[in-house]
């Protein structure tokens, strides 16, 4: 059976020298008992726990379980559907690689899953100092085709808490705005849609200074949405493009075996190793 898998990668750093490396706390969590690594993160109180760790050479590995436990799904059976006959959670699986030299991260990206962001929630339940920058990396050819694109409109979703910095920004910006909005509506999610609307051409070039910084907030979970239409050329329908996919996934198709969960994580760790090398 074929199944798409999503891939992104990160950079990596701690927010200052005295604080944990990602090895310290992973290697802390994989040595406690397997029900022992499980935390609720989030609103949501999504249950999650650290399986398959493995430390060799200069690479981290393993996947987040996340643990389905509502919502659960029936049994087709002669007679018609029935509950499950198990009352643990379904185990929904995201693999990751980590190269210690550099801080990259490797990690199957399914937001259904788990975000980048709620495992970071998840190693900061554990450990209380495990506090990092993440930068999502661009894919090598992305920012060259992201900058050359006559820009007709561009949609951001912004979400999760106001942001401290901003709410500082004395200059006015974007995101001081929408940080305020964030406030005084006690809004989640603030989407900003800048278009040239029926007008013919394309937003000027300062879009992308905007689009940019998006994309540097996109690694957070701050940005959860990034869109643009793309000016084609006259009696071409403009196209619209995903800016979060074009830029950062690399999707990759996977043949995987039915009923076998560890033989599934063994070919996404497989393919993580093959896009994270030795330095």
């Amino acid at each position: 059976m074929e199944k798409s898998v999503t891939l992104r990668f990160y950079d990596v750093t701690r927010t200052s020298n005295n604080k944990p490396t990602m090895e310290t706390v992973l290697t802390a969590i994989a040595a406690k008992t397997i029900p022992d690594r499980e935390k609720r993160v989030g609103e949501e109180d999504i249950l999650v726990r650290l399986e398959d760790f493995e430390s060799a050479g200069d690479f981290l590995s393993g996947q987040f379980i996340r643990g389905q436990s509502g919502n659960m799904p029936g049994r087709m059976e002669l007679d018609g559907t029935h509950d499950l006959p198990f009352t643990e959670p379904i185990g929904h699986g995201i693999a990751f690689r980590y190269r210690k030299a550099d801080g990259l991260l490797g990690i199957q990206y399914d937001n259904r899953i788990l975000s980048p962001s709620r495992v970071l929630q998840y190693l900061y339940a554990h450990n209380g100092q495990a506090e990092w920058h993440i930068e999502a990396r661009l894919r090598a050819d992305a920012i060259d085709r992201f900058n050359d694109l006559p820009i007709r409109k561009l949609e951001v979703a912004v979400a999760g808490i106001p942001n401290a910095a901003d709410a500082d920004d004395a200059a006015g910006s974007v995101w001081s705005s929408i940080n305020r909005m964030k406030e005084n509506y006690e809004a989640d999610t603030v989407r900003i849609t800048i278009s040239r609307g029926h007008r013919g051409g394309h937003l000027l070039d300062g879009i992308k200074d905007f689009a940019h910084e998006a994309i540097n907030r996109i690694a957070t979970g701050e940005v959860r949405a990034l869109k643009a239409v793309v000016e084609t050329g006259d009696g071409v329908p403009n196209e619209e493009i995903d800016l979060m996919g074009e830029l950062f996934d690399v999707k990759e198709d996977l043949s995987f075996p039915d009923r076998d969960f560890a033989q599934f994580y063994q070919l996404r760790k497989s393919l993580l190793a093959s896009k994270i090398p030795a330095p």
